[in-house]
């Protein structure tokens, strides 16, 4: 049973507006708390914090003078700081400096210095990589995650390692007396000369045994991924590629490389099934998962070369923290590559979704289960803090821009000349919804 369908039953919309509620809501909440404490440690009072926008819902007034609410539009939040004329920190409440005392004004985040203004602005972005981190490396954790031990999780039926005698639950622990420490070093080795027999030392249930293995041509395909590029165009698991759009290729990196100077262009797959060569027309798709560094996938999984593939594992700490950071690292790469793609004219605009694409996305993780929507939790609190950190008005980016040009200049910039930044800014933010909202509707 997903995740989904546990909750009780309160209508159709329930299937996507939970999730996208629950998801966008915690990603939010964790950004706009980041502005707040580094606030608060920073001396600068916080009038408001707000998780979303409109007619406040309920909200409470803490001892400090804070107010804490939640309110009805669940797209957003914001906290108001002392001095601040609204919500998005763009210009000084003048009139109410005028009636402040001196100990309130040094409370306040327009006599605050530059240099905290800074941090404060720059906290809801880190805080977001953070928190990106942290649910990688719980779900590492407590559910596992696609590790590189050279632990054989499963064997292609029909494949070289079958024949050769691999079984589920062997561990490689040597080839030719060389010891091996991942699966990635064991595919490169045994790949590097086609044809040449090696000794690989396996651990099988404490018993050490020795397996002759010669690597041949072509490469196998150990899984087919569901709802993936290979699977729609009919490969299978076992089947052989032999090529790329008539390129020969010799191991799995090739292939690996090959998708990715495609550049997502309709591609001939060359295989070899029992025998008969076949070849199969597909278009590699966008890359939406952090644990993979490729940028386009066909939808094959494991073995590679040689029909072997290693499976999910629960990590310790320090291997779980290491393992969500370069998730999160992937998370931004592939998006400043698609928005670079974009600018090129390389990439597919329309692939931009917003609020509707994200529910969307939100109901089929949730329905994978709780793991797969925290990951989803995950890819978008790093999206959003990338997209926080672009310089422009409204967006705390600009704001560092802006303090980037005061700490230069040594003054600020003119009230006339932030305001225009900011109409500007807000315009582009704008038309980046309604456009991302216009594909979504497109895609219904």
């Amino acid at each position: 049973m997903g995740f989904i369908e546990q909750i009780p039953f309160i209508g159709p919309a329930a299937y996507y507006v939970l999730p996208f509620i629950l998801v966008l809501s915690i990603v939010v909440a964790v950004h706009e708390y980041g502005h707040y404490i580094v606030a608060k440690w920073c001396g600068v009072h916080s009038d408001v914090f707000s998780l979303g926008f409109g007619p406040e819902l309920f909200g409470w007034d803490d001892s400090k003078g804070t107010r804490w609410k939640v309110c009805l539009i669940p797209l957003g939040g914001y906290v108001k700081f002392r001095g601040d004329a609204d919500a998005a920190s763009a210009r000084a409440d003048d009139d109410a400096i005028e009636t402040m005392t001196e100990e309130e004004l040094a409370h306040s985040f327009p006599r605050a210095s530059l240099w905290r203004r800074a941090l404060i602005v720059a906290a809801g972005p880190v805080f977001n990589f953070v928190l990106a981190v942290l649910i990688f490396a719980g779900v590492a954790m407590v559910s596992g995650a696609y590790t590189d031990r050279p632990i054989i999780d499963s064997v292609v039926e029909g494949s070289l390692s079958e024949r050769a005698g691999f079984e589920q639950g062997d561990r490689v622990v040597s080839i030719d007396g060389a010891p091996i420490d991942s699966f990635a070093r064991f595919a490169e080795t045994v790949t590097a000369d086609v044809g040449a027999t090696y000794d690989i030392g396996i651990d099988r249930d404490g018993r050490k045994l020795t397996l002759p293995f010669s690597y041949d041509f072509p490469i196998r395909v150990a899984k087919v991924t569901e709802d993936g590029a290979a699977l729609d165009a009919g490969i299978r698991a076992g089947d052989g590629i032999v090529s790329l759009d008539d390129q020969q290729l010799a191991n799995f990196g090739e292939l690996v490389q090959t998708l990715s100077a495609s550049e997502g262009q309709p591609v001939t797959v060359g295989v070899i099934r029992d025998g008969e060569p076949l070849s199969f027309e597909l278009t590699p798709r966008p890359n939406e998962d952090p644990e993979v560094a490729s940028k386009w996938l066909i939808g094959i999984q494991g073995g590679g070369s040689v029909g072997l593939s290693t499976g999910i594992e629960k990590m310790g700490l320090a291997e779980a923290l290491a393992h969500g950071t370069t998730g999160m690292t992937n998370v931004l790469g592939n998006s400043m590559s698609f928005i670079a793609d974009i600018f090129r004219g390389k990439g597919d605009s329309a692939d931009l979704g917003g609020p509707i694409r994200i529910a969307e996305v939100s109901g089929e993780a949730a329905d994978d289960g709780f793991a797969s929507l925290m990951r989803l939790t995950a890819i978008l609190s790093a999206s959003i803090g990338l997209i926080n950190l672009f310089p422009i008005p409204v967006l705390d980016g600009g704001h560092l821009l802006f303090y980037a040009i005061e700490a230069v200049r040594g003054r600020p910039m003119s009230e006339r000349m932030q305001e225009v930044g900011l109409t500007i800014g807000l315009a582009m933010v704008v038309m980046l919804m309604v456009y991302a909202t216009y594909n979504d509707v497109m895609r219904l």
